[in-house]
């Protein structure tokens, strides 16, 4: 199956492929359903391997496909004066983002940490307005409100102690980091993605990747397995590689390469809703009613600040999320 999913977007030529906003957004929205599933999948992997030598291992089986596919396909020339920016890039996602999601998920919930992830658009658009320039309306100040309090929610929930994660508050805040450096990550590829092909910057960010957690995997006091490994680890291990990283990333990139950032970040709300009912699924994780509100101000602040016209929250939102509170 994985290597079916890696020739359909390897073989699909770069250039005119998408050259819709339909597809634009068809691309943002199965990167972002691929990534909600990556978090459970992520939480499985970690029960047999460390953090470290997880990274290091997806990224490789990534790059062992990519580098030759890239080399193939006619490689880009890169220009000097994006050096910088490649580097910002690699440092930010996979480099830190990485660092902090894996290392977040040790110790929060996969259902909690994809709610705070969903909140990537609004700090897309914070940063939108310190760095570009871009206007600040009164609707985006009440989205960015209303999100930071559904965060606090979801925190306090944790440092009550009522919550059975490890260590929620250091695993929320790894978290909320891992969300900056994504949103950062955005932008810059924003503007790379105009010059470059969604293949060159995928293949530069997964060679990247493998050689900064390669040199960090040996950093840790163990062997890199925590377990031997499960047939599930392995396999959440072989999806983390195949679809979060390769397809996911490519379908992202294309998407930055047709629509505005802003409107790309939209599609980040997809991954809570995936994430929560993979992880009631697969973990049998549940939000209590005071992380379910944290949730809907966060999706309702995004929704706001990312929408025009009247901010309705659909009837059916509490009675449908019911499934998911103790």
């Amino acid at each position: 199956m994985a290597p079916c999913g890696f020739s359909f977007f390897v073989v699909l030529r770069d250039r005119g492929m998408l050259d819709g906003y339909g597809k634009g957004y068809g691309a943002a929205a199965g990167a972002c359903v691929i990534w909600g599933v990556s978090f459970v999948a992520t939480k499985v992997a970690l029960q047999s391997f460390t953090p470290y030598m997880l990274l290091a291992l997806r990224f490789a089986v990534a790059s062992a496909f990519l580098l030759p596919t890239f080399v193939f396909f006619k490689r880009e020339k890169l220009h000097g004066r994006d050096l910088g920016l490649f580097c910002l890039l690699g440092v930010m996602e996979p480099g830190l983002y990485f660092l902090c999601e894996t290392r977040g998920l040790m110790y929060t919930s996969a259902s909690v940490a994809s709610l705070i992830i969903g909140s990537i658009p609004v700090f897309v658009m914070m940063l939108g307005a310190a760095f570009l320039k871009e206007p600040v309306r009164l609707k985006t100040g009440l989205g960015v409100a209303l999100t930071l309090v559904g965060i606090a929610f979801l925190v306090h929930k944790d440092m009550d102690g009522s919550s059975p994660a490890a260590s929620p508050l250091l695993g929320n805040l790894l978290i909320m980091g891992a969300a900056l450096c994504a949103s950062v990550y955005t932008i810059v590829s924003r503007s790379l993605s105009a010059r470059y092909r969604p293949m060159t910057l995928t293949t530069i960010q997964a060679a990247f990747a493998t050689a900064f957690f390669a040199l960090l995997a040996f950093t840790e006091s163990s062997s890199g397995m925590k377990a031997p490994p499960t047939v599930q680890a392995l396999g959440s291990l072989l999806f983390l590689a195949f679809f979060a990283t390769l397809a996911a990333f490519w379908l992202y990139n294309a998407s930055l390469r047709i629509l505005p950032a802003s409107q790309v970040a939209v599609w980040i709300n997809l991954i809570p809703l995936v994430t929560v009912l993979t992880a009631r699924i697969v973990l049998d994780e549940t939000l209590s009613w005071p992380q379910l509100a944290g949730a809907v101000l966060i999706l309702l602040g995004v929704r706001v600040s990312t929408r025009t016209g009247d901010i309705r929250l659909p009837s059916r939102l509490l009675k449908g999320m019911q499934v998911l509170v103790r």
